[in-house]
């Protein structure tokens, strides 16, 4: 029942959501919506870590915009990873969401949520999940509210 409720909050997104786009994210300069606010800055993202193609993958650092999400909000999400990783993923409830490449081992992620309806707010388990181009794999889970 899970999987179909975020299958169908996936389904009731336009397209243009999962477009793949390579905008910086917001500064806290920049203006923003209020249900949208920017990555916090207070403690600056490591440098990715430069590692031989074969070596297993890291997950260096998670930044989230914010623990809890409402219809109309935009997720952001930025992820530093070892230079070896060409790919990583945002898993929810057997969906699956790439993350931008902006730099090697910097991917970013950014998805505006459509009207969501009252029965699927709840807290659902999602794993960002990087792996290298041998097919080693390393994940780290986190918990997205939708409110």
């Amino acid at each position: 029942m899970l999987k179909f409720a975020f299958a169908a909050l996936i389904a009731a997104a336009p397209l243009t959501a999962f477009a793949q786009t390579a905008t910086p994210l917001p500064s806290s300069s920049a203006a923003v919506s209020p249900s949208a606010s920017p990555l916090p800055s207070a403690s600056p993202l490591p440098t990715p870590l430069v590692l031989p193609p074969e070596a297993p993958p890291q997950i260096l650092a998670i930044a989230i915009n914010g623990p809890v999400f409402h219809s109309g909000d935009t997720f952001l999400a930025r992820v530093i990873t070892s230079t070896n990783v060409p790919a990583v993923e945002l898993r929810v409830v057997g969906k699956v969401v790439r993350f931008d490449r902006i730099d090697f081992g910097i991917w970013q992620l950014s998805y505006k949520l459509p009207h969501i309806p009252r029965r699927y707010l709840r807290d659902y388990q999602a794993q960002i999940v990087a792996m290298n181009t041998v097919n080693v794999y390393v994940s780290r889970d986190i918990t997205l509210s939708l409110r």
